[in-house]
């Protein structure tokens, strides 16, 4: 009897092995198909006498588009929820909507008023049903203060929008309540700032307002910004006087304060900070000492675990529009001279660089944008002739190529995949 048992439990083991094998050979027929990379966009057209400028979705696949918010005049900050069902966007430099992927649910969220210098920053919270958003203005005249103001949204909720804070910046006198614009996390739940010459964090509500660092310096000089790290456990900046500054990262609870580039002699242009998606380092843009045409620079690199940066490009030149793909394996950029660029990849660790797109006539060359797999790029391509911008989308390996936009659309940009 045990050894019949034994029998038909070896059968069993084969049978199961066999159909796993024929299954494997074959492709599983229940497996689900793989999600479309759908892309949103804005494209300013002419209909009739109106020039309006639209939001629109395609598959980068099939090109089917749809235009999300008919008859609203779409400005910028196009920022999809976590899960991608939704889009926050701003119109009219004033006003922030939202609306489903598909088209429904447009609804108004925030009515503002008109100010000088309009500028947005919007971020999601992991729910999807709650954002926050920071808006700053300039003064309507040199003695008059500007303001940055953080307001938080329940897009289902009674109250609706919520002031969180409203503080005045510059004039004359000077009001000292804040010297940066509101810097979000990447999940919405806290905030960081510049205030009194130190870098500052609270709550997405006002509460827990902290003093991180624990001296006075020149942290957001030269249009430099406090950059959280994808993981939200910590903020990179510059910190000096423009040009020659160092780049430092600060835990977000205000610990382990690193100058991670340590040299004097270092100079930046083009004052941005970009993170890697698993928050090991940090890319940025260092151009040789005493050039600041910015036709003299490389893009670097610093690994935060063993501290050391390395030069990515070895090819002085001008550089743009960087972006690490999703898998972190990849660097996009832009190069060349304005009206001359075209579009390369970078290896992460330095060791290839290169060129997609070669048949592409000179143009400028902007709006990077990975597409959730890592797969594609989308990017804005301002032609010569015709005084008009268009989207294309390429894959990394650069053999499949395709432009997005058609006819009607005189200028598009503003690529923002959606979240697989």
């Amino acid at each position: 009897m045990n050894k019949l048992r034994r029998f038909w439990s070896i059968a069993l083991i084969a049978l199961t092995l066999s159909i796993a094998l024929f299954s494997t050979l074959l492709g599983s027929p229940t497996t689900a198909a793989q999600k479309p990379n759908i892309l949103a966009f804005t494209a300013l057209q002419q209909r009739g006498s109106e020039i309006k400028n639209s939001l629109f979705t395609v598959n980068a696949t099939s090109l089917a588009r749809r235009e999300l918010a008919p008859n609203i005049d779409v400005s910028y900050t196009l920022v999809w929820s976590s899960k991608g069902d939704r889009l926050a966007f701003v119109s009219g430099d004033t006003d922030i909507y939202t609306v489903n992927s598909d088209g429904s649910g447009l609804t108004k969220q925030f009515a503002g008023e008109s100010c000088k210098a309009s500028n947005f920053e919007i971020a999601w919270f992991p729910n999807s049903k709650k954002l926050i958003f920071a808006r700053s203005c300039d003064g309507f005249t040199s003695d008059s203060p500007g303001s940055q103001s953080l307001y938080t949204i329940d897009i289902f909720g009674i109250k609706g929008t919520k002031l969180v804070r409203n503080l005045e910046v510059g004039g004359q006198p000077a009001k000292t309540e804040i010297s940066s614009p509101f810097y979000l996390s990447p999940d919405g739940e806290q905030v960081a700032f510049v205030k009194d010459k130190n870098i500052y964090k609270m709550n997405a509500d006002g509460s827990g307002m902290t003093k991180l660092t624990k001296s006075s310096g020149e942290y957001t000089s030269g249009g430099s910004e406090l950059v959280w790290s994808p993981d939200r456990a910590k903020i990179a900046f510059l910190s000096g006087t423009y040009p020659q500054q160092q780049v430092y990262t600060i835990n977000a609870d205000g610990t382990n304060l690193k100058n991670l580039t340590n040299n004097p002699q270092n100079q930046v242009y083009n004052v941005k900070l970009f993170w890697s998606p698993d928050s090991s380092r940090i890319a940025y843009y260092q151009g040789k000492t005493g050039d600041l045409s910015g036709d003299e620079q490389d893009i670097w690199a610093i690994d935060l675990n063993s501290g050391t940066a390395k030069n990515l490009t070895q090819k002085p030149g001008n550089y743009d529009a960087l972006s690490w793909s999703p898998d972190g394996k990849l660097i996009a950029c832009a190069t060349g001279d304005f009206n001359q660029q075209k579009l390369y990849t970078i290896n992460a660790n330095g060791d290839k660089l290169n060129q997609l797109a070669p048949r592409l006539g000179m143009s400028g060359i902007s709006e990077l944008a990975w597409s959730s797999d890592s797969q594609q790029i989308a990017f804005a391509f301002n032609e010569i002739t015709g005084d008009k911008s268009n989207l294309y989308v390429i894959n990394r390996n650069g053999l499949e190529f395709a432009k997005l936009t058609n006819d009607k659309d005189l200028n598009a940009g503003t690529p923002v995949w959606q979240p697989q």
